[in-house]
């Protein structure tokens, strides 16, 4: 019976013209996953097909946005429809969000992608001997994106890692193995930062990860490093954060340059073949491009001279329309943010993570203007150059108002400002209020808010009485 479900789970990911292949040459009930070939088709998923990766509701929540496209704010404030929506918006904390979630793409889709896919993969590989070479960089592939989806769901749906409290902190369930039969556990924050770690170590440790990626989409040692040095910069272990982002800078240190950009009349960035990606996951919308950028973002974190707010498009239409913003949503200050054709790694990882990882660790371990030479070499390379001046710091706290405010701009619109600021807000010494602006009144998210946790959703929490929501 076991074998059979394997077999449909097997079906529904590989999609059903596989299915018609081997259902014609293959006795049912037989294992289809013989080939290292085989196997590796698992892992050739477009990762931009999947609704899993848009994560508007981060943008959205943590001042990024006033929202995607074309719709009118205003009318939403009344209060008459207090729906999810009303909720991020006005940061209203008495709204029962878990009975408004009866599903959740996001949560649903990356569990969906490591049980179907990637534990697939782990499961199978034994009994793949044909090349054992390849089958071995399959398993490391897996494990390591194994571990980084799983960083991307406990920092959405659990609080951020705090090492005075994560050992009793409510987490998310660990998927690490294909089991049918059993209900899954949630396990604490510091238990799945433990997995996340096993797994990382384990796949570089094998030895079997390539140098270069063999596309976008496919793992190496540079995404493997950055990954682990997230995982430990979270965990506030910098010092084996910037070992891990200057071993991933080895085999990546292709920067983005918009310099080359200036005066051109759109904004081109070929997603997939970009040279400063790590792994590449975007939106299918390809954000920030139809977001509605909040006037925060606009007078607070852009800098003069940003190349991409003031020195491309065409006349009356540069990347950031300040006139439109407005108008598709009724909220002044604020802007469009659009170029269709460039496709920013919003949901993946790019060399701009490795930096900034690698800047902030040097910062904390009291290596300040080393840190700051790293946002330097950032900043140099996102403003004109006729405007651009080095900044310096003499403190640990001064270099963090620097890189915060690089950072922001850097990930605008994708899950990291997310996951960033709500770390930080761990820590005394950085934790901030967001004050959102809506046409003169201020609606105040606090670092303590439980809207920083997102609810699980009934279609997990109805079949597994172990997730109790975490907020």
């Amino acid at each position: 019976m076991k074998k059979n479900i394997y077999i449909l789970i097997i079906f529904a990911a590989l999609g059903f013209t596989a299915c018609e292949e081997y259902t014609d040459i293959k006795p049912k009930g037989k294992n289809l996953l013989e080939t290292a070939d085989e196997l590796e088709y698992l892992l050739n998923y477009s990762f931009n097909s999947a609704y899993a990766f848009n994560l508007r509701e981060l943008y959205d929540l943590d001042n990024d946005m006033y929202s995607y496209g074309y719709k009118q704010i205003p009318p939403l404030l009344n209060g008459a429809v207090k729906d999810l929506n009303y909720t991020r918006l006005t940061y209203d904390v008495d709204i029962d969000r878990a009975a408004l979630t009866k599903t959740d793409r996001v949560y649903e889709g990356i569990y969906s992608i490591i049980c179907t896919r990637l534990n697939m993969i782990l499961e199978q590989a034994p009994n793949v001997s044909d090349d054992p070479d390849k089958v071995e960089q399959l398993k490391s592939e897996a494990i390591v994106l194994r571990a980084y989806l799983h960083y991307i769901l406990v920092n959405i749906y659990a609080k951020a890692y705090n090492p005075s409290t994560a050992e009793t902190d409510g987490g998310i369930v660990y998927m690490n193995k294909v089991d049918f039969e059993s209900i899954p556990v949630k396990s604490t924050v510091a238990e799945v930062y433990q997995n996340m770690l096993s797994d990382i170590n384990a796949a570089l440790e094998s030895n079997s990860l390539p140098d270069r990626p063999i596309t976008a989409m496919r793992v190496a040692k540079g995404f493997a490093y950055a990954v682990k040095a997230r995982i430990l910069l979270s965990m506030r272990d910098y010092e084996n954060a910037l070992v891990a982002a200057d071993s991933s800078l080895l085999y990546n240190n292709t920067l983005e340059d918009h310099r080359l950009f200036i005066g051109a009349e759109n904004l081109i960035r070929v997603g997939l073949e970009a040279e400063d990606n790590l792994f590449f996951i975007t939106s299918q919308d390809y954000n920030p491009t139809q977001c509605i950028i909040t006037s925060d973002i606009l007078t607070n974190y852009y800098e003069n001279g940003n190349i991409i707010k003031q020195f491309v498009g065409s006349d009356g239409y540069p990347i950031l329309i300040e006139d439109y913003g407005p108008y598709y949503s009724g909220i002044e200050g604020s802007a469009l943010w659009y170029a269709a054709d460039y496709q920013q790694n919003s949901a993946g990882m790019n060399t701009s993570d490795t930096y900034l990882i690698k800047a902030e660790c040097l910062i904390r371990t009291g290596k300040v203007p080393a840190g700051m030479d790293v946002i330097n070499y950032i900043r140099e390379r996102r403003i004109n150059p006729d405007t651009y001046a080095s900044v310096y710091a003499a403190t640990e706290a001064d270099a963090m108002t620097y890189l915060k405010k690089v950072s922001r701009v850097e990930f605008l619109c994708t899950w990291k400002n997310f996951a960033n600021i709500k770390r930080w807000n761990t820590e005394d010494a950085y934790k901030e209020d967001i004050n959102r602006n809506i046409n003169g009144t201020i609606y105040t998210l606090t670092p303590d808010s439980p809207l920083w946790i997102f609810p699980f959703p009934q279609s997990a929490t109805n079949y597994n009485l172990n997730l109790t929501q975490n907020y």
